[in-house]
């Protein structure tokens, strides 16, 4: 439901932040199906096997997903969700200065409202009428959090700050509940290799009137071009139970548009919606249905000799001697020189990851499209990455 959603997006984030790790095309839409023990972020009720379908976008600095559940018997809920997160943000050389938007929206029906201690299951649910029992539990919630953030993000290191509020309010059959959360987080990540990110993260909560909560921990991630495992590990400072907050999840690409997807997590505490502990998992199929087919040109450059990296862009992309700008020189830019049918810039890099654009004699700055790892740099325009290994 809501909670793998949830958890997509913050992963997506985490993987975008982490450049370099694996590369993804700058706009993609998926449609997904996923069936397991799964419960919402923002429903209160446990979790419930269920078959969730989602529409979902990604883009390197927002996306937003759409899904809903199909009951599997005639006591489960009808419900819907929604879900997005937007970075809007500024770049000076490796570092950023912005805001982390980010907002889930559930609604569901309770189909237990008049059912009985005898009632047996139905397949499909959907179309079973309401039968009786138990007090109705049907409702809304809405959530927002708005966070901003100053980091550096230089070749194998980044580092996040972040500090905000969260709001979150809701109303499911008698319970009505409207809560704002003080947040603040600290967040590395580090990229020992192309392929691997290591994401140790602190996390403060405060709510007026309540006790601040405090959680460490730990996320890697290990991504290949046929597919993707992570997995995180916490802990809450003020809790005296020994186990902490856990999630595992993997990907494997079948097809160069189907992945199979695999996840499942243990949530002890959450100061935010203040929901009980839970276990949840899923199983499913994610299909895309936009964006480029297969994957994108690797982010590397031309050339890397003897400790230079020389990029490459075609003539007939800038018919005038364009410049280039990017973490490697400040952002200063930089005029290229011409090669045969190319013009190239050669420069001196330490291996990390690197961002730049190119820009033109008219002082318009642009990235082609089939620019290797270019990406949307969050205010509009795209910049490209760069992969020295």
């Amino acid at each position: 439901m809501m909670r793998i959603m949830h958890m997509g997006i913050r992963l997506t984030l985490l993987i975008v932040c982490a450049a370099g790790v694996t590369p993804l095309s700058a706009q993609q839409w998926n449609v997904s199906a996923h069936a397991g023990q799964m419960r919402s972020t923002l429903d209160p009720a446990d979790a419930t096997a269920s078959i969730a379908l989602g529409l979902q976008y990604t883009a390197s600095t927002a996306g937003f997903r759409l899904s809903t559940g199909i009951p599997t018997s005639s006591v489960e809920s009808l419900w819907a969700g929604a879900a997005g997160w937007k970075r809007a943000a500024i770049r000076h050389s490796s570092f950023v200065l912005g805001v982390d938007l980010a907002g889930n929206a559930f609604l569901t029906r309770d189909r237990s409202a008049n059912a009985g201690p005898d009632t047996p299951p139905f397949i499909p649910g959907p179309f079973t009428p309401p039968l009786e029992g138990v007090a109705d539990r049907s409702g809304h919630a809405l959530a927002g959090q708005a966070l901003p953030v100053i980091g550096y993000e230089g070749g194998m290191l980044q580092a996040h700050v972040r500090a905000g509020v969260s709001h979150y309010l809701a109303s499911f059959g008698d319970l009505d509940v409207e809560r704002t959360v003080r947040l603040a987080d600290a967040q590395l990540t580090i990229m020992p290799s192309s392929s691997l990110a290591l994401i140790p993260v602190v996390r403060r909560y405060a709510a007026e009137g309540e006790d601040a909560a405090t959680y460490a921990g730990a996320s890697a991630v290990l991504a290949h071009r046929l597919g993707s495992v992570w997995g995180s590990v916490g802990h809450w400072m003020e809790s005296d139970n020994t186990t902490g907050p856990w999630a595992v999840g993997a990907s494997l690409k079948v097809h160069e548009r189907t992945t199979i997807e695999a996840s499942a997590r243990r949530d002890t505490f959450d100061p935010l919606y203040m929901q009980p502990p839970q276990t949840s998992w899923n199983v499913g199929l994610s299909i895309q249905v936009g964006g480029p087919v297969g994957p994108p040109p690797p982010p590397v450059p031309a050339e890397y000799v003897d400790g230079r990296a020389t990029i490459q862009l075609p003539v007939s992309a800038a018919p005038s001697a364009p410049s280039i700008a990017g973490d490697f020189n400040d952002w200063k830019p930089q005029p290229m020189q011409r090669t045969g049918e190319n013009w190239t810039f050669t420069v001196r890099l330490a291996p990390g990851v690197y961002n730049y654009a190119f820009v033109a004699a008219d002082g318009t700055w642009f990235v082609p499209e089939d620019v290797p790892g270019r990406k949307d740099d969050g205010m509009g325009g795209h910049v490209a990455v760069l992969v020295v290994g």
